[in-house]
């Protein structure tokens, strides 16, 4: 059952190629590329809102589920509106790939490395800016090695856009998966969260496996009880 119910959430929407398939050797693009992803990547575009101030609605898909408005100002002080359900404290934004990603995560490391796939897999535009798809997965499903895949939006200037990180990671008292997905958009010249969601699945001994998604949709930055919307 525990291992079923960490394969559910890591395949239910993954759209990577089969993990299972032996690594290739990366080219020179796609390691340039992924050299900007870690759990730096996204700390500027964090900072910058918290900065800014901001709203957000916050849906939390869980058993109950919950949601509100989250207002946010420069200051740091929060602001519910519209809540339903029982949220966890006062919620607000973090970044939440610093805690998904280590500043040297493994398909970084030139020892782990060949544990991965490693490709560019496609083209996208954000904000009127191109960006390259690179991917990182891991071929062994069975490694103990937590970051599982990895897919990311990067300029060729090293601007990570978007990001997807899966994990997993069994012990002797739980078992869990995680996905983490972060998308930018464009903001005064800089670049702000726009969309970021968290999913996990904790499976406990003796328990139903336990199912949490919470996503946040900025919709304005800056002067958040007023002011342009974030486009």
């Amino acid at each position: 059952m525990r291992l079923l119910a960490l394969a559910f959430l890591l395949a239910a929407c993954a759209d990577a190629p089969d993990p299972v398939a032996a690594p290739a050797d990366a080219d020179a693009d796609a390691l340039a590329l992924l050299e900007a992803v870690d759990g730096d990547a996204f700390a500027d575009a964090f900072a910058a809102l918290d900065a800014a101030g901001y709203r957000a609605q916050l849906t939390v898909d869980a058993d109950p589920p919950a949601g509100a408005t989250v207002v946010v100002a420069p200051t740091g002080d929060v602001t519910l509106e519209d809540v339903t359900g029982a949220l966890d404290g006062t919620p607000r934004l973090r970044d939440v790939v610093a805690q998904a990603l280590s500043s040297d995560p493994p398909y970084l490391d030139p020892a782990a490395r060949e544990h991965y796939r490693i490709a560019v897999v496609g083209d996208t535009t954000i904000g009127d800016v191109a960006f390259r798809i690179v991917e990182a997965v891991l071929a062994d499903p069975a490694s103990e090695l937590g970051v599982r895949r990895v897919r990311a939006a990067v300029t060729e200037g090293g601007l990570v856009g978007a990001i997807e990180v899966d994990r997993a990671a069994a012990s002797m008292l739980f078992d869990e998966a995680s996905r983490v997905t972060v998308g930018l958009a464009p903001h005064a010249g800089g670049w702000v969260p726009h969309r970021v969601a968290t999913e996990s699945l904790t499976d406990v001994p003796l328990s139903e496996p336990r199912r949490v998604r919470a996503e946040w949709t900025v919709d304005q930055v800056g002067a958040p009880r007023g002011g342009a919307a974030l486009e």
